[in-house]
């Protein structure tokens, strides 16, 4: 009556007391619910000892933030009843309230919570620490290292991917280690991606976005020796050489030419100016008219007596031969007999003359 027509809940609050019967505190409970008075509710549940309600006091606790009466009334709902959705609750309360000692030995007790699902909540919400056990305890290595990374825990991040060995991991912790600028574990990531050629790419700008050409370089080299090394791993070091360190450039293409895409290392030569590594290129892909078409035009870095006239026989355009006198006798007047031996088979011998 107090509470349904009067509607004076601290007239039926002390009348409760007076009582202190279980059924008239659970009708208290109910109406303080109504009324939005969350805290005062949750301590007449827990006095009427009754569980019955707790869809409703989950909600309303979750939606007016009050998780230290949460954590009572959950833990006095889970000695009446051992319902899966009250305990994952009291999971989730435990974390919100930051008591990771108790939460840590509740989930490794028997329980019927679902953990991965607060793991997901906790991630969500930020609280990583509380998330790291959650995962821990159902070995979910994937999320794992991804809430280490967000720790900073790089190390440990780095052995959460290696259990979970999916590239989706890899890739979040070695960008997560690039940002906290701890390449070495960063490298050991990448390992694990580089051998993905539809991985790669992204990988490479993710280092060169950043400007970290030095240490890219450092793990495409150290990825080489792999079994699973492949030609797009090649390409992209040389093409960074010719970038960053075209010193290394030759040395690169002598070893691994057959395995490199041609072409695409041919552009980049070409935009970096590196004449005599084009002209190797070319020979290798058996272009020879533009092999020497390159040595002719950038005669100070190209131009090698031995491989000219190698070459030179080799051309599908007869009119090099004349270009290829001529330049001669502008650049190397001293070597033309020497040309002429290889060609003379080759050449209009009356055209020939008509250059002296």
């Amino acid at each position: 009556v107090l509470i349904e027509h009067i509607g004076n809940l601290d007239r039926a609050y002390e009348f409760a007391e007076r009582c202190n019967e279980p059924a008239v505190w659970s009708q208290l409970a109910k109406a303080q619910l109504q009324k939005g008075m969350v805290k005062e509710a949750i301590d007449s549940y827990i006095k009427a000892d009754d569980p019955s309600s707790y869809m409703e006091v989950v909600q309303a606790a979750n939606a007016s933030g009050n998780w230290e009466e949460l954590v009572k009334y959950l833990q006095m709902a889970r000695k009446k009843a051992r319902e899966s959705y009250v305990e994952t609750e009291l999971i989730f309360a435990l974390a919100k309230t930051n008591r990771l000692a108790e939460l840590e030995e509740f989930i490794n007790g028997p329980n019927n919570a679902h953990i991965q699902q607060v793991g997901d909540r906790c991630y969500d919400e930020k609280m990583y620490e509380a998330a790291k056990l959650l995962y821990n305890n159902v070995s979910n290595f994937g999320r794992l290292a991804s809430t280490l990374v967000h720790l900073g825990e790089y190390q440990a991040a780095v052995d959460g991917a290696r259990k979970a060995n999916s590239t989706r991991t890899w890739k979040e912790v070695c960008f997560a280690c690039v940002d906290g600028k701890e390449f070495r574990l960063a490298q050991m990531c990448g390992l694990h991606i580089v051998v993905h050629a539809d991985e790669l790419e992204e990988l490479i700008n993710y280092y060169q976005d950043r400007g970290y050409f030095e240490e890219l370089i450092t793990m495409l080299e150290a990825a080489l020796g792999l079994e699973r090394a492949h030609m797009g791993m090649f390409t992209e070091l040389a093409i960074l050489y010719s970038k960053f360190k075209p010193q290394k450039m030759r040395e690169h293409l002598e070893l691994f030419w057959s395995r490199v895409n041609i072409p695409k290392v041919l552009r980049a030569a070409e935009q970096a100016h590196l004449w005599a590594e084009l002209v190797f290129l070319y020979d290798k892909y058996e272009e020879y008219d533009n092999a020497i078409i390159t040595m002719m035009n950038h005669p100070t870095d190209a131009w090698k007596e031995g491989q000219f006239k190698d070459i030179i026989t080799k051309v599908a355009n007869v009119e090099l031969y004349y270009k290829a006198v001529q330049f001669y006798l502008e650049f190397k007047p001293l070597l033309l007999n020497d040309l002429l031996m290889v060609l003379s088979p080759r050449l209009d011998h009356t055209r020939a003359v008509t250059f002296f």
